[in-house]
């Protein structure tokens, strides 16, 4: 089937093209080319799992037969990553059969990148230590981390040839806002007066959120402030994001999203009036849910309550277990 190629222009004319991929089962990603008129720019690479490379390929040609233009993987002359998560990276090593143009992403992602195997035992470590305290079992936890790692080795390290830095145009002139919170790295990048919010701002679900005691420059309360400094960016006529619709009032969008995190937090205040693991909070939150949803509830669960113990709302309510054993579950219960 040919692939649905969607052009949107920008205040000072530059051509940005769009189309999906799969980038895993119930997973659809957004491919950005721009064409600034003087080179071909590539906004992330897909997953590189199953059929997304095959993909990737039909999207060109569609683009290319859309514009009457000679796009190309070929023709690519530089590539973007906007964050270290495997649907938007993936697929890199697969371009790089094509071009040898420079890839660049934020310095906290680069090791995504550049190490990968590293980076995926130390992440699958301090995962499985954090299920320990969230009250799951041995034998869940293994079923879990099988999950979690399912996908993460297909991929092989690749170089990265130059750093996106906040405040600081990149390729194209492009604007680059870091906003850390769903990956340490991610970035927005500003095309005149379109952003491309990846995965920080998307139309319809609120980006997925884990704690920062797994992963450095995660957590809730960098994502928030990150959703604030996009706030306050001025005269942002349309937010174009990794998946799902284009937002025409990315703004709105914002508030929203901070309102549905105001209201989770809320929530999970209400759920500890007596003690609670992140495992019970997580079902009191979000019910029953199966297989790689089990772990993104965790996980979102988790990032909560970091957030509201670390701004004394919960604390810790069994602090005689906690100091008695090694690898304690923590109880929390609102302060």
């Amino acid at each position: 089937m040919k692939k649905e190629v969607k052009q949107f222009q920008t205040s000072d004319g530059r051509s940005i093209y769009t189309f999906q991929t799969n980038a895993f089962p119930n997973l659809i990603s957004n491919i950005y080319i721009i064409d600034d008129g003087d080179q071909l720019i590539l906004i992330d690479t897909g997953s590189g799992f199953r059929d997304a490379n095959k993909e990737l390929v039909e999207g060109f040609t569609a683009v290319a037969e859309f514009s009457s233009k000679a796009i190309s993987l070929e023709a690519i002359g530089q590539i973007i990553i906007t964050h270290g998560h495997i649907d938007h990276f993936g697929g890199l090593p697969f371009v790089r059969e094509h071009t040898d143009a420079p890839v660049g992403i934020h310095i906290l992602d680069r090791r995504v990148i550049t190490t990968h195997e590293e980076r995926a035992i130390f992440a699958s470590s301090r995962l499985d230590s954090f299920l320990e305290g969230a009250g799951i079992t041995e034998q869940h936890r293994q079923g879990l981390m099988e999950v979690y790692k399912f996908g993460k080795m297909y991929y092989k390290s690749q170089t990265v040839d130059f750093l996106l830095e906040d405040g600081q145009p990149t390729v194209g002139g492009i604007e680059v806002y870091h906003v850390p919170g769903h990956c340490p790295g991610q970035v927005c990048l500003k095309i005149d007066d379109i952003m491309l919010t990846a995965d920080h701002i998307l139309s319809r679900t609120t980006p997925h959120q884990a704690p920062e005691s797994i992963t450095n420059n995660m957590g809730l309360g960098h994502y928030l402030d990150s959703l604030t400094k996009i706030s306050r960016v001025p005269d942002i006529r349309l937010g174009l994001g990794g998946h799902e619709d284009p937002m025409e009032d990315i703004y709105g969008r914002i508030q929203a999203i901070q309102a549905s995190h105001e209201k989770r937090l809320n929530k999970i205040l209400d759920i500890c009036s007596e003690p609670k693991s992140i495992a019970e909070i997580s079902k009191g939150l979000f019910g029953s849910v199966e297989s790689y949803h089990v772990l993104l509830a965790l996980e979102e669960t988790g990032a909560h309550v970091e957030y509201l113990y670390q701004r004394g709302e919960l604390l810790a309510a069994n602090l005689d277990e906690i100091e008695q054993n090694s690898h304690p579950v923590v109880k929390y219960q609102q302060s």
